[in-house]
C-alpha cells in the first residue's frame, strides 16, 4: 500500500452521531489520496463499533489511536495520533466539524515548506447541526447558503466566507484572514514540524 500524500487527523470523545457526519464528509472529497487518523481521548465502545462500520463505506483507510480515559487529554492523544501518521503532511480537525467537499484539496495546494496552515469554520446553530443528513453531507446542501437559510441561519458578513470559492475566497482571505494560531479544528502542516 503506497503512503497517501496527507494524513487527517480527526479528534473525538463518545460523540459517535457527529464523528459519522464528519467521515461521511471526508468521503465526498475531491482529494483523495488521504488517510483519517482518529485521536481518540477516550471514547467507549460505541466509536470502535462505528468507525469499523464506517471502516467498509468509505474509500481512505481509517487508523484508530485510542487511549484510556483520564480526563481531557486531548493533547496527548493528537500527540500519539501524529506518531501514526503515515503522510509528512497532515491535517488537523475536530470530529464535529463536517469538511466541505474542497477541504483536503485547498489545505494540500496550499501547502509550503516551513509554513502552517490556519483556517477558519462556521459554528452552525444546534438545531440547524441536527438536521443534517448523511445525503445533505453527499450533496453539500449544507454548505448550500439558501439551504441555510431555509434552515433558519442568521444572516451575518461570515455567510459571505462560508459560500465563497475561486478568487472571491482570495478576496475575502486576504481581507479577513484568520489568525496565524494553531485551530485543532482546521489547521495543517508538515510533520516534521509538528
Amino acid at each position: 500500500m503506497e503512503i497517501p500524500k496527507i494524513s487527517i487527523i480527526v479528534s473525538t470523545y463518545n460523540a459517535e452521531e457527529w464523528l459519522k457526519k464528519v467521515l461521511w464528509g471526508f468521503e465526498q472529497q475531491i482529494f483523495k489520496d488521504f488517510e483519517v487518523v482518529i485521536a481518540d481521548d477516550g471514547s467507549k465502545e460505541p466509536t470502535k463499533i462505528l468507525l469499523e462500520e464506517m471502516a467498509k463505506k468509505v474509500h481512505y483507510p481509517i487508523v484508530h489511536v485510542w487511549q484510556e480515559d483520564d480526563g481531557f487529554q486531548k493533547s496527548r492523544i493528537l500527540n500519539k495520533a501524529v506518531t501514526a501518521c503515515s503522510a509528512d503532511y497532515i491535517i488537523m480537525t475536530d470530529g464535529d466539524c463536517i469538511p466541505r467537499e474542497d477541504f483536503v484539496q485547498v489545505h494540500y495546494i496550499n501547502k509550503e515548506p516551513g509554513y502552517f496552515i490556519s483556517g477558519g469554520y462556521y459554528m452552525l446553530p444546534m438545531n440547524i447541526s441536527k438536521l443534517i443528513t448523511l445525503e445533505d453531507i453527499e450533496k453539500q446542501r449544507c454548505f448550500n447558503i439558501h439551504w441555510l437559510k431555509e434552515k433558519g441561519i442568521p444572516q451575518t458578513f461570515k455567510n459571505n466566507k462560508l459560500t465563497a470559492r475561486g478568487i472571491i475566497s482570495k478576496v475575502l482571505n486576504w481581507v479577513t484572514p484568520t489568525n496565524a494560531s494553531w485551530n485543532g479544528h482546521n489547521s495543517s502542516g508538515w510533520k516534521k514540524d509538528i
